[in-house]
C-alpha cells in the first residue's frame, strides 16, 4: 500500500541531543579515545587575560579535525555542515540551538595564533623545543596509540608522495640559486681523502659550489617545480612519511617536490630514529623503502644506525661503462676482487682503480689498452669509440651490497611486501578520503601543519575503530 509522508517541519518536540546521535557513530568512537582538552595548556598563552571571551580554541581545532576526517577540504563547507549536522554539534559540545563558529573565525585564529610556534618548556621553565599546535596534536595521538600498544615501530616503512601546491602553473619564473651541499658530503670527502692516500692518488679538487638556474612559482615560491612525465609541469610539495607495520603514521616532513627522495631521506629518518630508538622490544629493527632511496649513502646511513634496510631489486639504469646496448658486457660480467681491489674480466683482464670523483664518490676502474686490443671479446665489450673498458664502484658500495644480500633472505620476503598494505595504503587513504591530494595553503610550514593534521586524524580514526572492535 502506498504511503505518503506528512510534512512535519514545524512540529515541536522535546529532545535531548545526546539521544539523537547513534551509539555506533564514528564521532562517538573518536570521543571515547581522545580528549582534546589536553590542548588548553598549549594555547593558553596565546590569549589575553582580559577582553571579550574568545571562541573555544579546542572547538576550532575540532572543526579542522572534522574537515580532514570527512574530506570536506573547505572550512566554509565544514562550518556549514556543523550547523545542521547533529553528530558534529554533539562532538563540538554545542547545544541543539547554539550557533556554531563562522568559517572566518578559524581562518583568523589560525593566522593570528595557530600558525605560530609554541614554546615547550620543562619543569624548570627552560625551553626544550618549539612546535606548532598541530605538531602537539600529532605527537599526543602517537603517545595515546603507544599506550594502547597499537604502534609497533620494530618494522617501519618510509615513502614520499606529492601534494599539489596552490599555485598557478602559468606564473613561473626562472631564478639563479646557490647549489647546496649534500648532508653527507663532509663524511664522503673524508673517506675519499683516506682512499686516495691508500691508493696513492692525488686528492681531487674541492667541490666549488656555484649557482644553478631553477624554475620558481610566483604564487608559492617554496613549492617545487618538476615535469610529470615528459611535458606536464607540476608545482607541488613532497611529503616524506614514516609508518609502522600497523599503518600508524609515525613521522612526516615537507620539502619542495623537485628534490629527490634520496636527498631528503636523512632529516625524517634521523628524527624517527631519535624518537623511537633502535633495536630491543620497542625500537626500530628494519625499514622498508622503495627504489628511489636505493643509493649507497642511504644504505650506509641505515646500516650504521643499526637498522636493517629492506630495499627492492632495481635494474641497471642508463648506458654506463661503455655499454651501447644490452649485448655489451657490463659491470655484472666483471668480478670484483676485494682483497686486490680490482675487477676481473671474462677473459681474465684486470681493471685497476684510476681515480675518484669527489662529487659522486665513485671510483673509476679501467683496463689496459694492450689487453683490450688482444681480447677476442672486444667487439662485445667495447663501443666503437672506446679503447679500454671502464667500470665504476662507489666508495660505499659495500653498504649497497649488504642491502642486496638482505633482499635475497626470507626476512625480506616476509616484511618488504607489507609496503603495499602500509605506507602505500596510508597515502591512498590520505588522498582519497582526507584531502591530501592538494593543499590550499602556501609555504612549507603551513603545508606541514595541514599534513600533520591529516595524519593525526587518520591515526585517531584507526585508534577509535580498533578500540570499538576490542570493546
Amino acid at each position: 500500500m502506498l504511503t505518503k509522508t506528512n510534512q512535519k517541519q514545524h512540529e515541536v518536540s522535546v529532545v535531548i541531543l545526546e539521544d539523537l546521535v547513534p551509539s555506533d557513530h564514528l564521532l562517538r568512537k573518536i570521543d571515547k579515545v581522545i580528549d582534546f582538552s589536553f590542548l588548553y595548556p598549549y594555547v593558553e598563552d596565546m590569549y589575553s587575560k582580559t577582553g571579550r571571551p574568545s571562541i573555544d580554541p579546542v572547538v576550532l581545532i575540532k572543526l579542522a579535525f572534522i574537515d580532514k576526517l570527512y574530506g570536506f577540504h573547505s572550512m566554509r563547507r565544514t562550518c556549514a555542515e556543523a550547523q545542521v549536522n547533529l553528530a558534529i554539534k554533539w562532538f563540538l559540545g554545542y547545544g541543539l540551538e547554539e550557533k556554531t563558529p563562522h568559517f572566518s573565525d578559524f581562518s583568523k585564529t589560525y593566522t593570528r595564533k595557530f600558525s605560530k610556534e609554541i614554546e615547550i618548556k620543562d619543569d624548570k621553565g627552560n625551553i626544550i623545543e618549539k612546535k606548532s599546535i598541530f605538531a602537539v596534536l600529532f605527537d599526543e595521538v602517537i603517545e595515546q596509540a603507544m599506550k594502547r600498544s597499537y604502534i609497533y615501530p620494530g618494522h617501519i616503512y618510509m615513502d614520499s608522495t606529492h601534494i599539489k601546491a596552490n599555485a598557478n602553473k602559468k606564473k613561473v619564473t626562472k631564478q639563479m640559486v646557490e647549489e647546496t651541499r649534500k648532508n653527507y658530503q663532509e663524511e664522503l670527502n673524508r673517506e675519499i681523502d683516506e682512499e686516495c692516500e691508500r691508493l696513492g692518488f692525488r686528492k681531487p679538487k674541492e667541490i666549488q659550489l656555484g649557482e644553478k638556474e631553477i624554475k620558481k612559482s610566483e604564487t608559492d615560491s617554496e613549492a617545487g617545480i618538476f615535469l610529470k612525465g615528459e611535458h606536464e609541469l607540476q608545482i607541488a610539495y613532497l611529503a616524506q612519511t614514516v609508518c609502522d607495520i600497523n599503518g600508524f603514521i609515525l613521522n612526516t616532513g615537507i620539502v619542495p617536490a623537485n628534490l629527490h627522495d634520496s636527498t631528503t631521506f636523512h632529516e625524517v629518518y634521523k628524527a624517527t630514529v631519535e624518537k623511537y630508538g633502535v633495536g630491543g622490544a620497542k625500537g626500530i629493527r628494519a625499514i622498508g623503502i622503495d627504489a628511489g632511496y636505493k643509493t649507497p649513502a642511504v644504505a650506509k646511513e641505515i646500516i650504521e644506525s643499526g637498522v636493517t634496510p629492506l630495499m627492492p631489486y632495481t635494474r641497471p639504469k642508463g648506458k654506463k661503462n661503455n655499454e651501447e646496448n644490452a649485448t655489451k658486457y657490463g659491470k655484472k660480467d666483471f668480478e670484483y676482487d676485494k682483497a686486490a681491489d680490482v675487477f676481473h674480466g671474462p677473459q681474465g683482464c684486470i681493471l685497476t682503480p684510476r681515480g675518484i670523483d669527489r662529487k659522486t664518490g665513485y671510483i673509476t676502474y679501467r683496463s689496459e689498452k694492450q689487453e683490450c686490443d688482444a681480447c677476442p671479446l672486444r667487439e662485445k665489450c667495447l663501443s666503437r669509440t672506446s679503447n679500454t673498458k671502464t667500470v665504476v664502484k662507489h666508495i660505499w658500495q659495500e653498504s649497497l651490497d649488504e642491502a642486496e644480500r638482505i633482499r635475497l633472505t626470507e626476512y625480506w620476503k616476509r616484511y618488504y611486501p607489507q609496503r603495499s598494505q602500509t605506507i602505500e595504503r596510508v597515502f591512498a587513504d590520505a588522498k582519497e578520503k582526507h584531502g591530501l591530494r592538494f593543499t590550499r595553503y602556501k609555504g612549507i610550514k603551513k603545508v606541514l601543519d595541514e599534513t600533520r593534521l591529516v595524519f593525526a586524524t587518520m591515526n585517531i580514526k584507526k585508534m577509535a575503530i580498533w578500540d570499538w572492535k576490542a570493546a
